[in-house]
């Protein structure tokens, strides 16, 4: 049943146009492939589109990010993408350092207009994350993605862990606006 689910991500004839496109950029796209690098095999994040019913994971697998159709049964993050926030995404440049790609993820998923906003839930423990590589692939966008982190409160390597900790209960935008209100 799994191999079905490879199968979709590799043809886009059959499937949505916006996940076609993000399942190839995972798969192609030489910023998104070397920033993958720093996960862990077998981690995975749950992923709904706005537009669709269905519900797919991302994946690490022998080196690669698959876009699967399908539940994730152990996901670390969860995200619900907008058309237009996987355009908005999409709008950085191709040759931009991660750091560009990460803060405008951060972008979508604290935004307040509803057609850019990606929705975003932390389901794995601290631990977990830092097992499988989360943290690294943070610190591998080096310094301007500190500042951003700095200028919303996240100073620390103990306030990520706090704010992972605490959105794991809560709305991780609401506790990331506390976090800044501090």
């Amino acid at each position: 049943m799994e191999r079905a689910g490879w199968a979709g991500c590799y043809n886009s004839v059959t499937m949505d146009p916006v996940v076609a496109r993000l399942a190839d950029r995972f798969l192609h796209h030489p910023v998104w492939v070397s920033a993958a690098t720093s996960i862990a095999e077998g981690a995975s994040s749950q992923v709904f589109f706005s537009h669709l019913d269905s519900e797919w994971h991302l994946l690490r697998r022998e080196g690669r990010s698959l876009l699967i159709e399908g539940p994730s049964p152990d996901p670390d993050f969860g995200f619900c993408f907008t058309p237009a926030s996987i355009e908005r995404i999409f709008s950085v440049p191709d040759d931009a350092h991660i750091a560009d790609f990460a803060i405008e993820l951060f972008e979508c998923i604290t935004s307040e207009d509803p057609e850019t906003k990606i929705d975003f839930r932390v389901h794995a423990p601290f631990s977990q994350l830092l097992k499988r590589g989360y943290v690294k692939l943070l610190l591998r966008g080096g310094p301007r993605v500190m500042q951003y982190a700095a200028r919303h409160g996240v100073r620390t390597l103990s306030d990520l862990r706090r704010l992972l900790k605490e959105a794991r209960s809560e709305d991780p935008v609401k506790v990331l606006k506390d976090i800044q209100a501090r």
